[in-house]
């Protein structure tokens, strides 16, 4: 399948086309101003957004899938990125030429432990600025929404507690005030590559803390599965 047939297709567990994928990419205005915003890897190294393309360039087409998390101890996209790396367990389960990376919006101190816990098997980076999500578009919520997703496979009640206890753990630390804004949520955005020019293919913003896009939707986006 291809991601313009993707974008029309997605649908939601509910069974209700998606709305926006499509008119809400972001322009090339906000890719240029995106690109700028330095990021930060697993060891505190700092690069640009659009090093994250430039690093995947190439003659030939290249595309990118970026997913956007909440703060590092929210169990909710811990149980995301779970899910999803259970489903996708390495670069080579994804097709020819796509890569995936993970960011959040806490410090990059957070990202071992925060890796560890999702077993993921992606790079991570932090934007603690949370200037990328605002550029992006992405929004600031508390709320759960009105449903539970799939990838959720626990309580509200259990994985608050867990983020607490994790808050706890890194407070010795000195970054279990550092996980990032709990306000502020994310989403996924696939991009294409191709001679040093990026462009936005598809993208999901979440619109409340709960509202990521379901993994058999992101497997179909990106083109392992039919729908």
């Amino acid at each position: 399948m291809s991601v313009e047939q993707s974008q029309i297709s997605l649908q939601d567990p509910t069974g209700e086309e998606k709305k926006g994928d499509i008119e809400d990419l972001p322009s090339q205005d906000q890719l240029e101003n995106a690109g700028k915003i330095p990021i930060f890897d697993v060891e505190g190294k700092e690069l640009a957004f659009v090093d994250l393309f430039s690093a995947h360039d190439s003659e030939g087409k290249r595309r990118i899938l970026v997913i956007f998390i909440r703060h590092f101890f929210c169990g909710n996209c811990q149980s995301y990125l779970h899910t999803l790396s259970k489903s996708i367990s390495s670069i080579d389960s994804l097709p020819t030429g796509t890569t995936l990376a993970v960011i959040g919006c806490g410090s990059h101190t957070i990202i071992p432990m925060y890796a560890k816990e999702t077993a993921c098997p992606f790079p991570i980076y932090s934007d603690p600025s949370r200037r990328l999500f605002d550029i992006l578009g992405m929004s600031r919520s508390l709320s759960l929404g009105e449903s539970t997703p799939e990838y959720i496979q626990q309580s509200v009640f259990a994985s608050t507690v867990k983020g607490i206890s994790q808050i706890f753990k890194r407070i010795p630390v000195g970054d279990g005030l550092k996980g990032g804004d709990i306000r502020q949520i994310g989403g996924e955005f696939l991009f294409e590559v191709q001679g040093g020019v990026v462009e936005p293919l598809w993208c999901h913003r979440m619109r409340n803390t709960r509202d990521h896009t379901e993994v058999s939707a992101l497997r179909r986006v990106l083109g392992l599965d039919c729908s």
